[in-house]
């Protein structure tokens, strides 16, 4: 579940881009190709990867260090792109796709050239983008495993926070 609902948040999860170049589609940016910097070669892990920022695996068990460190980014990440409540839309899977479906077509692809270097621009569009769909991912998740196993109010804060580090630790 936590998969699945990290998933459907990330554009490029939600579409295959169908043309000239590719008539069976692009599997999601993955036939996108880009210079590779870091590992990341196409579009779909450049997104995955919140534009370089976390590419590779991680080193398991986390030690607490990262453990530290994925709790800053998430609490920095939740300063930074709050989800009313009113946007959560709990269980409403369909309008969450459908909301990364419009960002793949105004967002990922219109400034997107294949196999060239992602412009500075295009990065500083698509980074906050990514943030933000991080965070609602990360609420709705909360809120779809309140809605299944409920929860008390004071647990809902560290679930929220629990549930932010995972998606983040996921992409």
């Amino acid at each position: 579940m936590i998969h699945y609902v990290g998933d459907i948040h990330q554009p490029l999860h939600a579409v295959s881009e169908v043309d000239d170049k590719f008539p069976e589609g692009d599997r999601g940016g993955n036939d996108e190709w880009i210079p590779n910097v870091s590992g990341v070669g196409n579009l779909h892990a450049l997104w995955d990867s919140v534009i370089y920022e976390y590419t590779g695996y991680p080193d398991l068990p986390l030690s607490d260090s990262d453990w530290d460190s994925y709790t800053k980014t998430a609490s920095d990440l939740a300063s930074s792109y709050p989800i009313k409540s009113d946007d959560v839309k709990s269980s409403e899977f369909e309008e969450w796709a459908q909301e990364s479906l419009t960002v793949a077509q105004t967002i990922v692809y219109p400034d997107f050239v294949f196999n060239e270097p992602v412009s500075d621009e295009y990065e500083n569009n698509a980074k906050p983008v990514i943030e933000e769909r991080l965070m609602f991912g990360g609420a709705r998740l909360a809120a779809l495993i309140q809605d299944i196993y409920g929860a008390s109010s004071e647990d809902k804060d560290v679930m929220l926070e629990f549930t932010d580090m995972v998606l983040e630790f996921l992409q």
